[in-house]
């Protein structure tokens, strides 16, 4: 029963062994893409999207819109009731 035992741990260490060490290569790589795209390519942002445009007008709806959209909740708080 000893052996088995001491196969089983073995098995797990050199399973976690394997994928640890699949994981820091996985790191190391995407680290060095990110490093030759940052090189080689130009990401700047536009300017347009950097300085923020004007505020929009804000229009409110008209006021029978408003009086339909309190008609339609009330009528809701007193189904629900």
């Amino acid at each position: 029963m000893n052996t088995l035992l001491s196969q089983g741990v073995e098995l797990m260490l050199i399973g976690m062994g394997v994928v640890f060490v699949f994981l820091m290569m996985l790191v190391a790589l995407v680290s060095l893409m990110s490093a030759l795209v940052g090189r080689f390519v130009d990401i700047s942002v536009p300017e347009a999207a950097v300085s923020p445009s004007p505020a929009a007008p804000v229009s409110l709806p008209d006021a029978a819109v408003i009086q339909a959209i309190e008609q339609a909740v009330h009528a809701h708080r007193q189904s629900r009731r």
